[in-house]
């Protein structure tokens, strides 16, 4: 036992040093003089559009400016002539590296489950999603369960002891689809799901703040307005379901799934309600790609997601191409899992477009970002390189 107490401040020492030197070590690359991102056409999905020929100086993990001509500043130069680059991809919805710790099956209701305690950053999924230019996620508890917990939004890392968080707390988690209906236990139906949830909802305004009697703190900020829902839902009903509900609490709130949520573009535009599509399949029928078409071009604010593991990383671009197949321009389309996903989620002051000021998250790649044909040759994020190809 003495043996046992002596090791223990020996471990607690070693690992505080060990997360010092990588805390430290962080910090002084990102702040070690100017990097120089020179000569490419730039996406930068912001107010200056598409620069055909510009580079980026970064300073301290931030986008200092950006620089059209050849004039460039003292500082370290990686020569990027001839490719293309746009901004580090925002995945708006995923289980990554989390997938099975992403529910708890015990209950119905778990809304104080924080998505960001189930993350690995050592996991195989985090560089596969690296390699395709997945900068920033939005990590979701899974759809079983009719309230999951709260998602966390943050940048992806492999080689840091600390998450660099951007919303600890991002949404709350509800779900209305398919998946969260059982035969052993409520709710049986998406009537009873709704039945439910306006009760724990009626709970929760009764008992606020009484920890003692209602633990479900996630259901409080979310009947207090300090959270928003994100709401799973798919087909016609339970994105009809979703939108009374939304409209009887008068909340404001972000679909995730939406096939069918065309059919109610009028509604989501008037309510401000974005939709965060699944991602699109080559092998989808034709009036896929034309829903999630005319959702955009009648003013609903989309973006697409992955779903990773459930779907592919590279499920974004696929789905962003597909959307430029429909008559989207390159730059629009892309913008749909750069910028826009950012915006819904309430991050955009930080990631989602290249703009001066904001962290430089990007992607280099051997051709125009839609063309899947088109390499990625490296991936940046806060001015650190986190992918290259070999």
């Amino acid at each position: 036992m003495k043996m046992s107490s002596r090791k223990e401040p020996i471990l607690l020492i070693f690992f505080l040093f060990f997360f010092l030197m990588t805390a430290l070590s962080w910090g002084s690359e990102e702040k070690s003089g100017s990097l120089i991102i020179k000569g490419a056409k730039i996406y930068t999905s912001g107010p200056r559009g598409v620069l055909a020929e510009a580079s980026l100086l970064i300073e301290g993990g931030k986008i200092k400016k950006i620089i059209e001509g050849s004039d460039l500043p003292a500082g370290t130069v990686v020569d990027f002539s001839g490719k293309c680059i746009a901004p580090g991809l925002v995945d708006a919805h995923t289980y990554i590296s989390g997938y099975y710790r992403l529910l708890e099956n015990s209950r119905v209701v778990t809304s104080d489950l924080e998505a960001f305690a189930a993350y690995d950053p050592a996991s195989p999924e985090v560089r596969t999603a690296l390699a395709q230019g997945i900068t920033t996620v939005n990590l979701s508890p899974r759809n079983e369960n009719l309230v999951g917990g709260i998602t966390s939004i943050f940048k992806l890392r492999t080689d840091s002891l600390w998450l660099p968080l951007l919303k600890k707390e991002g949404f709350l988690k509800v779900s209305l689809c398919k998946e969260m209906e059982r035969e052993d236990r409520p709710p049986t139906s998406l009537m009873g799901a709704e039945e439910m949830l306006n009760e724990w909802m009626q709970k929760a305004e009764r008992n606020e703040g009484r920890t003692d009697i209602f633990s479900e703190n996630g259901i409080v900020k979310l009947a207090k307005g300090e959270l928003q829902p994100l709401i799973a839902a798919s087909n016609y009903e339970e994105i009809n379901t979703a939108l009374k509900w939304l409209n009887d609490w008068k909340k404001r709130g972000v679909i995730v799934g939406g096939e069918e949520a065309s059919s109610f573009s009028d509604e989501l535009k008037k309510n401000d309600v974005a939709v965060l599509l699944s991602p699109l399949l080559l092998s989808a029928p034709e009036r896929v790609f034309q829903n999630a078409a005319s959702l955009f071009r009648k003013g609903v604010r989309i973006a697409f997601v992955s779903d990773m593991p459930e779907g592919e990383a590279s499920g974004l671009r696929t789905s962003a191409l597909l959307l430029f197949h429909q008559g989207i321009s390159q730059d629009e389309a892309l913008k749909t899992i750069t910028l826009y996903p950012a915006q819904i989620l309430g991050v955009a002051d930080s990631v989602g477009s290249l703009e001066e000021g904001k962290d430089a998250d990007f992607i280099v790649f051997s051709g125009e970002p839609l063309d899947l044909g088109a390499k990625v040759v490296a991936v940046y994020s806060n001015g650190r390189l986190v992918h290259k190809q070999n």
